[in-house]
């Protein structure tokens, strides 16, 4: 299934909200990574950033680069939305042999750019529409969790959309603040 117009609006505003998060961010600080500083979850963004963006390109995922800092995470928000744009009639990008469409990698690096925006800043909400949007298509990229996501949070009733998103990938919601 090829990507949508509204697949680059989701992005773009996933990409708007980590930038605007990095932006504000303190490095040293613990992220809502367990394990990670706010350094570290903004350098493994931009790196997913960049390999995202970069199967967009070539149609293969590429060997991940070496570890890089998320100073240039800016340029590689920019990279993967130029891509997404352009996918020169490009349907799916091969994953361990496997096809998978271009539209669900876009999803998965508009969920990185969301998430990981709220780690690295706990205070900056994901907007309730981006939220939104994305727990809708959340059935259709996270078909694991074991390695990669903590156990769903459970939360009350009536929650709002960014906070049941947090939840559904195993953040809690109500932190924000991650100091030891």
């Amino acid at each position: 299934m090829p990507a949508r117009p509204a697949d680059e609006e989701v992005l773009a505003a996933a990409l708007d909200h980590a930038v605007a998060a990095a932006a504000e961010a303190d490095p040293g600080r613990p992220s809502g990574c367990a394990g990670w500083t706010v350094a570290g979850v903004l350098a493994h963004l931009t790196q997913s950033l960049r390999c995202v963006a970069d199967a967009l390109v070539s149609g293969t995922v590429p060997v991940p680069a070496a570890r890089t800092s998320g100073r240039d995470l800016g340029r590689a928000a920019v990279a993967l939305a130029a891509a997404a744009r352009d996918l020169r009639g490009r349907r799916a990008v091969a994953v361990d042999g496997l096809a998978l469409p271009c539209r669900q990698l876009i999803v998965v690096g508009a969920l990185e750019a969301a998430v990981h925006g709220w780690d690295a800043v706990p205070s900056r909400p994901i907007p309730g529409d981006l939220a939104a949007r994305l727990l809708a298509e959340l059935p259709s990229v996270l078909t694991r969790r074991e390695g990669l996501f903590a156990e769903p949070v459970v939360l009350p009733a009536g929650r709002p959309a960014g906070e049941r998103l947090l939840a559904a990938l195993g953040r809690d919601p109500s932190v924000r603040d991650f100091r030891p």
